[in-house]
Parts: C-alpha cells; structure tokens; sequence
C-alpha cells in the first residue's frame, strides 16, 4: 500500500527526503515527518491533523474497552447468579439484578418510539441503540479543531483552503471500522454474545441492522467530507480531484461504499419482500466479505478492525458447519456416514388465502435430545443447498430415546416454502442445524403462562408439557393459550392437542384457551357440538371442498378437539384478536392465589408481540416474573 502513504504524503506536503528529517510513528496514519518546513499554516494544519488522528484512535479504543467492560460485568453477574453458596440468594446483589430486572420489565419491555422507523421493539432495544447513537454523535463531535487554514501553492496564483473537515471525515470513517466487528459480532448465529451474555442471537438482529446502518452513513459523510476537500478546498482544480480519484486507495473506498450501500438497502424488510428472503440470505454474507476486503484495501493501516471481522464470519461458518455434521455423521442402522432425514409432507388448510394453507413435515431421526422451545435451521438440498430456516420444534424430545420424533409447522408462502405445498403426500431430504435457543422453562418454574398466535404454538405447546413434567406440586398453574384463524387449525396438532387435553384430569393446574378470530362454519360451532358418534357425522367433505377435512376421520378428530368436555377447557370464537391485558390478568390472579414464581412465554404475530409485552409490563407480582417472547424476525 505504498501507493496509499505517498498520496498521503503529498496531501499533507511533507517531504521525507529533506536532510535531517525524522519520521514520527502515528498508528493507523501516515508517519509524520519531523521537522516540518512547509510553510506555518501547513505546520499548523499538520500539527492538528495528527493530533486529531490520534484522539480518534483513541476514541475507537475506547468504544471497545466499554463494551468488554460491560461484558465482563454481564459475565460475572450471570456467574454469581448461576452458582455458589447458598448463603448469597437473597443478597445485596441478587436484590440489585431482582430490582433491575423489574424495572426493565416494567419500564423497557413494551413498544419503543418511533414504531414507523424502528417497527416493533422494545424500549430496551431503542435505549441500547439511542446510547450508542449518542456515543458516536458525540466523540464525533469532540476533539475536532474548527479552525481554517489558507495556504499559498508555491509557484501559482492558487491558494490550498484547510480546516477541520478532514480530521472530522477521518474521525467518522474511524468509527466505521470500529464498528464493523460489532455489527458481524450481533449478526451471527453462532453468537459469542449469546454465550456471554445468555440472550439468544436473534435477539441481536435489530442492532445489527441499525449498526450497518450507522456505518452507512458514516461512509456516506466520510465520502462527502473528502469530496468536498479534494474537489473544492484544495487547488488547482479539477486537476486535484482527478489524480485523487484515481489513486489505487480512492477505488477500493469507492467500492467500498457501492457494497456498504447494496446491504443497506437490499437488507430493509421492503426489499427483502421484493427480491425474495432466498436472495438477501445468499448475497448478505458474501456482499459483506467483499465490503470488508474492500475497506482493508481502502486503508490497510486500520486492518485491526477488518480481521477480526472475517475472522468472526469465519467461526460462525465453521462452527454451523461443526454442528451439522455432528448431527448428520454417525452410525445409523450399522451403516457410518453421513445420514440425512426423511419427512414426509402433509399440507393442511385452504381455506380463505393460501395464507391459510400450512405445511406439516415429520420426521424420526437419532441424535442427542434438544430442549423445549430449541429450534433447528432446516436445509432442504432437493429445493436449495444455499438456504436454510429456522423452525422451532413442535413435539417433545425424548430424552431416554437415541430416535427423536420432530415435527415442524410452517407457512406456505412465497419463496421455498411455497414449493411444500406441490410436495403435499411426499417425502423431502431434511438437513438439521441446532439446536438453538434456551431451553424452557427453567427449574424454578411454579407457574407458566404460554400465549401462541398461529404456527407459534410449535413454541409453546412442547413448554406446556414439559411444564407439566417438570412440575412437582400438581397444583401449580400452567396455561396454553392458541389463537387461530379458523377451528379447522387445530388439525395442524390434532394429536398434540388431544393429549394435552387428556391431562387435564390428571393436572388440576392445567388450563387450555383456544381463541378462533374468524368466521367458522356452523357444524364446527362449539357451542352446539355433541358428543361424538357416527350418527353425529354429518359433514360432506366433497360438497365443501376443504382439504383441511377432506377425511372423515378429520373431521371427528376435529369434533373431538373442539368439544367442550372440561371446564378448564374453553374454546371461544371471538371474530377478533382476544384481549391480551384480560388473558394475562385472568392468569396473574388465579397465579398470585397459588404463589410461586411465574414466566410468561409466547410466540406469534408481532401485533401479539406488541399487546403481550405490554400487558405484562403493568402487572402486579409478589414471588417473581420472568417475560420471553421468541422472536426470529
């Protein structure tokens, strides 16, 4: 990159062949050369260039010495949370994090501002990012020297303008380095923060977005800050700014900033449903290597920031590699290799959108037990090998079994998921990676509430029954919530549901809510429903053409599920979205009579999210309350 410092070395007019001149070592910028005999502006200019250099370095460091600072107390606090004697519960410090955690559930949990730039987070999240928005705007700001320096050109009539612009263009574009490893670090699967911290990587994903977001702008003012001195400030022009343009380091910034922009806009929600959720996955990651590749190029002298970037990528692919063939490589039926799962598909639904339409697979494959509430990247090679998704495991793991039962549910919509729906009564080649996720709930659990929408009861539903398992006093409260379009979704689980509903009368705890939003059909009213038999069976499938009950053993299996046969199972049509606030307070009363500790889970639309969040934000709790929504936007 000699090429780079010579450019260097001529905007700044230094010469280093000049007799008794001696280079001064500034990291991550050119050497400066000592003494300086350009001229006093020059001299003066120079002098607050490297001093503003050096500050901005020192305000990358830091940045980075906050956040392993914050790190190390996150580590420390979750040690002596996790373990020690028993003598410390209840403690000084245990009453601080109790005391923090309810005052972020009560105060940071519900919907942030500014809901039309951000979309639905929480206030917790828009804090995080306003103080690092604040950070940033500051140490921008700070240690820039407002001062103009105008400068004769030996030998023209030209006059070179100077000021602070450069060191304030340099000092933004610095914070952009800086920034980078942070932003793989919050993009990753295999996340290093999730270890630390314990929070599950998806969590991350609204700051990873909105820190590439900040270094594109930040690239754009650093863009526009040297334009402005090279094509205007400095003479003669316009033959200054051209030999600047075509300077080796001036293209690779100028590379740079095209890659930096092409993720920005192709990663927005809007973009990503124009070109296809398949197209952001596959260019994200490569766009991103080259973007980083084209920063070393750019300024090589800061690569301190771009190799632990592509060394962060790396790891993440290589540890998803790891974890795929540990899950797929083995032994099977006597036969080592790599072994790949068989599901069979079965579409179910069709009723007023193809919306409606949901995909069941299942499978039985030999792999180590997840926990309840994990989910799994599939991979389906017959349609892509260069994707996969996640989807969280509907059915319960088996711990005492080496062959574990898996059941997915998803929507058929654009994209490779659409292509289920033609796959209806086959069989598909399934490649698992996982699991991921925390395992729920935890040992302390006394009480659970679990609120699903649609497909997130694949969430919930394997937590209500290890809740029940886990559960050593028969009295203490679990509660599955599903809210479903149409009554004909509850086929989706048909045998799920109809187990869990013969534990009611074996687990005086348990309760079961089931909320349908839209208009259903007469004979499925709950209503005036009997109990089942033969001559009971009316319903004409062909007549109707639903091919959610195109079975006669469908439709009574539905019958069976909808039929009000325990007072602690209610099944209401609502023709609307239930209250959340009346379904969380209904459970806070009947959980605040038994005491115990309470967690609260949920999966669904983000409408839900929102209502859930904020519902549990103004409750009342005496032993304890724990909030976890699963979220892989």
């Amino acid at each position: 990159m000699a090429e780079v410092s010579n450019s260097v070395f001529a905007r700044h007019i230094q010469d280093h062949n000049e007799a008794n001149a001696t280079a001064e070592h500034h990291w991550g910028y050119a050497s400066r050369v000592l003494p300086c005999t350009s001229g006093e502006g020059t001299c003066a200019y120079l002098d607050a260039v490297y001093w503003m250099h050096d500050i901005s370095m020192l305000y990358t460091f830091i940045m980075w010495g906050v956040l392993l600072g914050i790190a190390v107390v996150w580590v420390t606090l979750r040690g002596w949370r996790m373990g020690g004697p028993a003598a410390r519960v209840g403690g000084l410090v245990d009453g601080i994090c109790d005391a923090m955690s309810r005052a972020k559930r009560r105060w940071l949990i519900a919907d942030g501002p500014l809901a039309s730039i951000f979309g639905r987070v929480t206030r917790l999240q828009v804090a995080v990012l306003t103080t690092l928005l604040g950070y940033l705007l500051v140490f921008s700001l700070v240690g820039i020297v407002y001062k103009t320096w105008v400068t004769p050109i030996k030998g023209t009539p030209y006059f070179n303008t100077r000021t602070g612009l450069g060191g304030f263009s340099d000092r933004v574009g610095a914070l952009a380095y800086a920034l980078t490893p942070l932003t793989v670090l919050l993009g990753t699967r295999e996340s290093i923060l999730t270890f630390i911290t314990g929070i599950p990587y998806q969590h991350f994903n609204f700051l990873h977005r909105w820190c590439g977001r900040i270094i594109f702008v930040q690239s754009v003012i650093h863009t526009i800050g040297w334009t402005i001195i090279e094509g205007k400030l400095y003479q003669p022009q316009p033959k200054v700014y051209g030999a600047w343009l075509n300077q080796l380091y001036m293209i690779f910034g100028c590379v740079a900033l095209f890659f930096i922009f092409f993720l920005t806009v192709f990663s927005t929600k809007r973009m990503i449903r124009y070109t296809g959720y398949e197209f952001f996955k596959v260019t994200h990651s490569a766009v991103a290597v080259l973007y980083i590749g084209a920063c070393w190029g750019h300024w090589d002298r800061l690569w301190c920031w771009m190799v632990p970037s592509l060394i962060l990528m790396a790891l993440d692919q290589a540890v998803r590699l790891a974890r795929t063939c540990t899950t797929h490589i083995g032994t099977t039926a006597g036969r080592f290799g790599f072994h790949r799962a068989i599901a069979t598909v079965q579409a179910i639904g069709g009723g007023e959108s193809e919306e409606d339409v949901c995909i069941r697979l299942d499978f039985d494959f030999e792999h180590e037990a997840w926990l309840p509430g994990q989910h799994f990247y599939l991979c389906f090679p017959s349609l892509s090998i260069w994707q996969s998704h996640p989807f969280t495991v509907a059915s319960s793991p088996d711990v005492s079994s080496k062959s574990q039962h898996h059941t997915y549910l998803l929507r058929a919509r654009k994209g490779q998921t659409a292509q289920f729906k033609a796959l209806a009564g086959e069989t598909i080649t399934t490649i698992m990676t996982g699991p991921y996720g925390p395992g729920l709930p935890s040992d302390t659990t006394a009480n659970v509430l679990t609120v699903a929408g649609g497909t997130g009861v694949t969430f919930t539903l394997p937590i209500v029954f290890e809740s029940l398992r886990q559960s050593l006093v028969p009295q203490a409260l679990v509660e599955f919530v599903w809210v479903v379009r149409h009554a004909e979704d509850l086929l989706w689980l048909d045998q799920e549901l109809g187990h869990l509903k013969s534990l009611l009368h074996t687990n005086p705890g348990l309760y079961i809510s089931i909320f349908v939003t839209r208009k259903q059909r007469e004979d499925l009213d709950p209503s005036s429903l009997a109990p089942i038999s033969t001559t009971t069976v009316t319903h004409d499938p062909e007549k109707t053409g639903d091919s959610s009950l195109s079975s006669l053993s469908n439709y009574k299996s539905l019958q069976r599920l909808l039929l009000k046969d325990h007072d602690r199972f209610s099944i209401e049509y609502v023709g609307q979205h239930p209250s959340m606030s009346t379904i969380i307070d209904t459970f806070m009363e009947r959980a605040n009579k038994r005491g115990g500790y309470i967690q609260v889970f949920g999966s669904g639309p983000e409408s839900m999210d929102s209502d859930v969040r904020k519902a549990v934000s103004s409750v009342e709790e005496k032993d304890g309350l724990n909030f976890y929504w699963d979220s892989r936007e």
